[in-house]
C-alpha cells in the first residue's frame, strides 16, 4: 500500500466545482445547492433519490479522501494518518487487497467530490445523519461521538451543553463557530443558535484563540487532540447531545465494495481488533459503537428512540 497526498486549493477543485460536477453527473441540468442540516452540501436535483454519476471503483487502487481533523484523518509532517484512515488501510488495503491512496480536501467537498468521482471513499470520521444518507452510503458505525467546546480558560460563560449556549447567546450574546457541514451545525440550528461556519477544524480553533469567537463546538476527542494544551484556553467536558456515530462513506454505485467492507469491519469488531487499531489515536472502548447499533437506524434518524435506547 502507498499513500498519496494532495492539498486542495492550488490547482484543486473548489466546493462549487465539485458540486457542479455532481449535478452534471445526475441529470445534466443546472441545479442550485442547499446546505442540509448537519450534512454536507448536496445538489438539490439529486437529493433524496440516490442518483450519482455512473462511477464505480475499478482497478486495484482506491483513493481515500481525508479532511484534516485529528484524530480521524489528517496530515502529520506531510504524511496522512488517523484512526479512520487506519481502518481504511486495514480493511481496504490489508484485507481487500487494494492500494490505498489518500487525498486531503476540505470538509465541505467530501461527499460532492465522492459522487463526482474525484475520490472513491471518504475516511474522515463523518457522522451518519439522515441528510447525508440521502447523498451517499455509509458503512456500519465505527466510532461513537461526544461533543465539547473550546472556550477561554475557566469557561467564563459556564457552558456545559448546547442548551447553555442558546441561553447565554440570547441573554448576553455569544459568538459561536462550527464546521459548516458538521453535525454541530445541525444541532445549533435546531436550537436557534446563531453560528459562523468554518471549513476546517483548524479554522475553528483559530477563531477562538484569535478572539473572533467565544466558542468552537466539535467532537470532544478532536478538540482535545487539537487544542487541549493551548495556553489560556480549555476544552470542556464531553457531553452527548444525541446518539452520534460515524463511519466510512461510499458511493451508492459501489454497493459491492461497501458490503465487503462491512463484512471485514464486523470481523474486526468481533475480534476486538478494531479497538486496537483506533486506540493508537486516543480512542477508547467508550468510543466503540454498541454492537446492535446500525447505520440504517442512524440514517432513519429517530432521535428520541435512539437516545432512549443508547444514551445513559
Amino acid at each position: 500500500m502507498s499513500f498519496k497526498t494532495s492539498a486542495l486549493r492550488a490547482g484543486g477543485f473548489t466546493t462549487a466545482a465539485l458540486l457542479a460536477l455532481t449535478a452534471c453527473g445526475g441529470n445534466g441540468e443546472d441545479t442550485e445547492t442547499e446546505e442540509a442540516d448537519g450534512g454536507a452540501e448536496t445538489a438539490e436535483g439529486a437529493e433524496g433519490n440516490g442518483e450519482t454519476p455512473d462511477v464505480t471503483v475499478e482497478g486495484d487502487s482506491v483513493t481515500v479522501a481525508i479532511a484534516g481533523e485529528e484524530p480521524y484523518s489528517w496530515l502529520e509532517d506531510g504524511e496522512p494518518t488517523g484512526a479512520a484512515l487506519a481502518l481504511a488501510e486495514e480493511i481496504l488495503g490489508e484485507r481487500m487487497g487494494y492500494e490505498v491512496e489518500a487525498e486531503l480536501t476540505s470538509w465541505d467537498t467530501l461527499i460532492p467530490g465522492l459522487n463526482a468521482g474525484q475520490w472513491d471513499v471518504v475516511s474522515a470520521g463523518m457522522s451518519i445523519t439522515p441528510e447525508r444518507c440521502e447523498q451517499a452510503a455509509f458503512s456500519e458505525p465505527e466510532i461513537m461521538y461526544t461533543t465539547a467546546f473550546l472556550v477561554e480558560e475557566g469557561n467564563p460563560h459556564g457552558l456545559e451543553d448546547f442548551e447553555d449556549v442558546a441561553e447565554v447567546q440570547e441573554s448576553e450574546g455569544l459568538d459561536v463557530v462550527t464546521l459548516t457541514a458538521g453535525v454541530e451545525a445541525g444541532y445549533t440550528e435546531a436550537l436557534g443558535i446563531e453560528t459562523e461556519g468554518v471549513e476546517t477544524a483548524e479554522d475553528g480553533v483559530d477563531f477562538v484563540t484569535g478572539g473572533r469567537a467565544d466558542v468552537f463546538a466539535l467532537t470532544a476527542i478532536s478538540l482535545n487532540a487539537m487544542a487541549g494544551d493551548i495556553e489560556g484556553y480549555e476544552v470542556t467536558d464531553p457531553f452527548s447531545h444525541e446518539v452520534s456515530a460515524g463511519s466510512t462513506v461510499f458511493r451508492f454505485s459501489d454497493e459491492d465494495l461497501l458490503n465487503e467492507y462491512n463484512e471485514h469491519l464486523a470481523e474486526l469488531k468481533e475480534s476486538g481488533e478494531m479497538l486496537e487499531i483506533i486506540s493508537e489515536f486516543g480512542f477508547t472502548e467508550d468510543e466503540v459503537p454498541p454492537a446492535e447499533l446500525t447505520a440504517a437506524e442512524l440514517c432513519e434518524g429517530n432521535v428520541e428512540e435512539l437516545n432512549e435506547q443508547y444514551l445513559d
